[in-house]
């Protein structure tokens, strides 16, 4: 057996059936449509129901109750079906309750209509108007309307289709497609298409309760952005708001140990003036007041609870929703994610994407930064389900990240859900008919990314641009490092009417501009890449600059335990062999080389060039002084030091106290002052190699084997300071 009958169909009614759900309370929840029974939420204490209830019916369900509540959370302009849940309570003495909307939520009712006292004073007002006006208030007195400038072309009349009526219309010059003859009642969606086909600007309406139909007219106004024009004004609604609502059924359900000590909220009896508690009803119908009767000294006596307390009991129940929202449009968007907007009574995200999808009569906030959301859904207990709207897919390249992070710190009482969505790589290579399992996402809104370097490791590389030039600028990068035959597939207002996708090479697209937010898909063709160290040393353009030997840099590197986006120092790089190692492994990093000679950093760009090197940034300077500006490196490589060694690794321990270092010493002289900085530095993990090459080399019929100059290799690792 049901404890509460809850009439809903409005966004106050299902957050109350959610409340009613969490805490277990059995309840029957009646709506008048089979869609609105599918936006309320399902559980093992919700009886359902979209049947159409008289009162008779009504009285039935009431009476299944033993001292139960009724509460009516119907739409405002529902006037009829309140007043019949009223008389059915009466009748059976059954406790009512009518939840009433919000003061911003009736104001914003209050700018979509505009009430006016008759339809003369209608007439006028539409006078100082432009565009389509649909008239429903019937034939009897669409005589007045003849007072409007081109009334003829203006009004469209929607009347019974009867053969007087049709004449009188047609005197009056409305006839033609002006004239729209039809039997009521007509539904949210027909009205809709009214306003649709004949661009209907205003609706004049007589306030007539759910019999006439002004609910359905409301809801295609308000969804179509039509204004209403309404004669007379609904009736003045007596109720509690959403959040005394929950609060009165907290102290009516809830042990009483789990309610916070306050005046208890009292029912009148509708036959006597005297007022009773509701704990203890007396005989009759009951309605529960609408402000709580507070004895003053009670309150002095009452144990206060603090602020935060009853902020975070409050936030205890709010429900926050992280919703992935497709591509943008509704065909995009998941019904999972599709019924969590529609059951939020408050949605919040940026305005470009919630403006296409918020509901009539629901609040929205404009926000897309983590700790902003949270203050906002902190200072408003009173919205129990908040959705949030991200675009795309929550897991890729979203907000969410952060929004969760921040939500879990700031607000961790309140309960969260997370929504997928069809992220824009997903809908992208759907389009191209493309598998997306071996597509490496990167994004480049706001970013950098070494476009060379991926695609040369992973071979198809989805990006998505944030400027209108963005992919221009990168099809420019690959051609400039000969890689202009790189297959391009542009993606411009995905999923929308004016859809567009661009196909060429690199080479053909460097002035392409699309859209700000574009994605795009390049595909590098061709053998696989090599993905270990150890470049043939005759691959580099050499000159007459020393270079670090191709089996002494493969040792070296593998002593740095470079990670994929480690930052490196390369100091005194020479040709840039080992830099261009460093950068082809530290794919998704950078690599400083420093290099004083005008001759050695000449190189360096060449090579730089020539391995599409696109994470290198020269330095001409010496170290340490060159050093000062840069980032904080994780690594660093020291090949030549000109005699600063100190100084340098001084520089680079003030910078990233636990930084790996690696120094290559071929002069006695040099692995001295290494020893001696390393003795005096905070430097731990310390390894010496001391490395001697002999390379084959063909005399005639015999290979001879010529041996290289000795090198140590110096590995360590800063001591990083700890607590005990």
């Amino acid at each position: 057996m049901y404890k509460v009958l809850l009439f809903g169909g409005t966004v106050e009614g299902r957050t109350v059936a959610e409340y009613l759900n969490e805490n277990k309370i059995p309840s029957m929840v009646c709506v008048a449509t089979e869609y609105g029974e599918s936006l309320l939420p399902q559980g093992e204490y919700l009886e359902l129901s979209h049947e159409r209830l008289d009162e008779k019916q009504m009285e039935e369900r009431m009476l299944q109750m033993e001292n139960g509540l009724v509460i009516d959370a119907t739409h405002p302009y529902a006037q009829v079906v309140t007043e019949n849940i009223e008389t059915a309570c009466e009748r059976t003495g059954t406790a009512y309750l009518r939840v009433v909307r919000q003061e911003s939520r009736r104001l914003e009712e209050e700018e979509t209509i505009t009430y006016v006292k008759s339809i003369r004073e209608a007439v006028e007002y539409l006078e100082k108007t432009s565009g389509n006006i649909l008239v429903t208030t019937g034939s009897k007195e669409l005589s007045a309307y003849t007072a409007l400038t081109d009334y003829q072309e203006r009004i469209y009349a929607r009347v019974l289709s009867l053969v007087e009526v049709v004449s009188s219309c047609a005197k009056l010059g409305i006839e033609g497609k002006h004239l729209l003859c039809m039997q009521g009642p007509f539904s949210r969606e027909m009205n809709i298409a009214l306003i649709h086909q004949f661009d209907i600007a205003w609706m004049v309406s007589k306030e007539s309760g759910r019999a006439g139909g002004f609910l359905e007219k409301y809801q295609a106004a308000k969804e179509t952005g039509c204004r209403m024009i309404v004669i007379g004004r609904p009736k003045e609604e007596q109720g509690m708001e959403l959040e005394r609502c929950i609060e009165y059924l907290d102290r009516r359900f809830l042990p009483k140990e789990n309610v916070a000590n306050d005046a208890k909220i009292e029912i009148v009896n509708t036959d006597t003036e005297n007022v009773e508690n509701i704990e203890n009803p007396g005989s009759g119908q009951e309605k529960v007041a609408q402000e709580p009767v507070m004895q003053e000294a009670a309150t002095k006596n009452t144990e206060a609870v603090t602020e935060g307390e009853e902020t975070e009991d409050i936030l205890r129940g709010q429900k926050v929703s992280l919703v992935g929202i497709g591509m943008g449009t509704a065909d995009t968007l998941t019904q999972e994610g599709k019924q969590a907007l529609e059951c939020a009574d408050l949605l919040i995200g940026a305005a470009r994407m919630v403006e296409h999808i918020r509901k009539p009569g629901q609040e929205v906030w404009t926000g897309y930064k983590p700790e902003e959301i949270c203050a906002y859904i902190a200072a408003h207990p009173e919205h129990r389900n908040v959705a949030i709207a991200l675009s795309g897919d929550v897991g890729f390249y979203s907000g969410a990240k952060k929004l969760l992070e921040t939500l879990h710190r700031e607000l961790p009482m309140v309960q969260k859900k997370v929504y997928c969505g069809i992220s824009s790589m997903i809908y992208f290579c759907a389009k191209l008919e493309t598998p997306w399992e071996d597509v490496h996402p990167v994004s480049l809104h706001g970013r950098e990314c070494n476009l060379p370097g991926l695609l040369r490791i992973y071979g198809k590389i989805f990006a998505i641009v944030g400027t209108t030039d963005g992919i221009a600028k990168l099809c420019q990068k690959l051609q400039r490092y000969g890689m202009g035959d790189v297959r391009v597939e542009v993606g411009e207002r995905l999923s929308y009417p004016e859809e567009k996708i661009t196909r060429g090479y690199a080479w053909q697209l460097t002035e392409l501009e699309t859209d700000s937010l574009s994605v795009v898909l390049f595909t590098r063709e061709g053998k696989e890449a090599i993905v270990t160290h150890g470049i043939p040393d005759e691959a580099f353009i050499r000159g007459k600059v020393p270079m670090t030997k191709e089996e002494v840099r493969g040792i070296s590197l593998s002593k740095l335990q470079l990670t994929r986006n480690s930052i490196v120092y390369d100091v005194g790089a020479g040709t840039g062999s080992v830099s261009v190692e460093m950068a082809m492994q530290a794919v998704e990093g950078r690599v400083y080389a420093i290099e004083k000679k005008p001759e050695a950093v000449e190189l360096l760009y060449k090579n730089k060039e020539k391995f599409a090197a696109d994470n290198l940034e020269i330095v001409e300077g010496l170290a340490p002084e060159a050093c000062v500006d840069l980032p904080v490196p994780t690594h660093a490589f020291i090949g030549g030091s000109s005699g600063n060694m100190k100084d340098i690794l001084k520089l680079l321990l003030s910078k990233n106290p636990g930084i790996r270092v690696v120094i290559n010493c071929i002069a006695l002289e040099s692995v001295g002052e290494a020893m001696n900085c390393l003795n005096v530095l905070p430097f731990e993990q310390v390894d010496i190699a001391q490395v001697q090459v002999a390379k084959g080399k063909k005399a005639g019929s015999y290979h001879l084997m010529m041996g290289q100059n000795p090198v140590y290799v110096i590995s360590c690792r800063g001591k990083e300071e700890t607590d005990e």
